[in-house]
């Protein structure tokens, strides 16, 4: 027989292991963070994937695009029962090289000062609406259809935007970016903190609950870098 583990034996119900919790969660995130980071510094000091995208931009789209399937992917295979924890972390360490060699390319575009001034501000925006959503007493699932919807709408518009073009269409996108991303924050922390509440089948499951959280977090960070990045993001001249 399976072992059920409930909330108050899986993590704990308490206040402190339940932040254990969450620093599992940061620290999957922050680990992603830095493999993203140390792989587009690399790449961009290397030119090699600046100098390759730039003869073969077909492949450039398909690793672009590659990434909003990866998403999908994950988010089906981290809720799945049939993979181990170190299969789900090694496709969510995949899925964060191969962002850091798309965004390689952001940093031969953009100028260092706009990349890390975008940076500061993507984390400070996000620690203060995580900081939100781990303390507020408000139900903000009652604001998921909206958040999700307008998710949509901007996807649709960030693709239609590869194809024409136009720097206020570009700050509209930033800006509603910002938004949408601090409100998912926001939500995504308190459905973590709602989920392991709940307790979990295995420590295993809980174990990829964390990594699953990860996801979510880096997703609206690495978001609301990209937004900032459009508004505020000053080009190599």
């Amino acid at each position: 027989m399976v072992q059920t583990y409930e909330a108050s034996t899986a993590f704990g119900s308490d206040a402190a292991v339940e932040r254990d919790f969450l620093r599992q969660v940061f620290a999957w995130m922050f680990l992603a963070l830095a493999l993203t980071t140390g792989i587009a510094i690399w790449f961009h000091q290397s030119s090699a994937a600046l100098n390759y995208f730039a003869s073969h931009t077909t492949v450039f789209y398909v690793a672009l695009f590659g990434q909003l399937a990866m998403v999908f992917v994950l988010s089906r295979v981290l809720n799945s029962q049939r993979i181990s924890v170190s299969v789900a972390a090694l496709l969510f360490f995949l899925y964060a090289g191969l962002t850091g060699v798309v965004f390689s390319v952001l940093l031969d575009v953009y100028t260092t000062d706009s990349v890390v001034g975008a940076f500061a501000g993507a984390a400070g925006v996000f620690g203060g609406m995580a900081l939100v959503g781990y303390t507020t007493k408000t139900d903000l699932s009652r604001f998921r259809g909206l958040l999700f919807g307008a998710l949509i709408g901007l996807v649709v518009a960030s693709v239609a935007f590869i194809f024409t073009g136009g720097a206020t269409f570009n700050l509209i996108i930033g800006y509603a970016g910002v938004l949408i991303f601090s409100g998912l924050t926001a939500y995504d922390l308190q459905r973590l903190k709602a989920m392991r509440a709940q307790g979990f089948a295995s420590t295993q499951a809980a174990e990829k609950l964390a990594i699953f959280g990860a996801l979510r977090l880096y997703l609206d960070f690495i978001n609301l870098f990209i937004s900032l990045l459009r508004i505020f993001g000053g080009g190599r001249r």
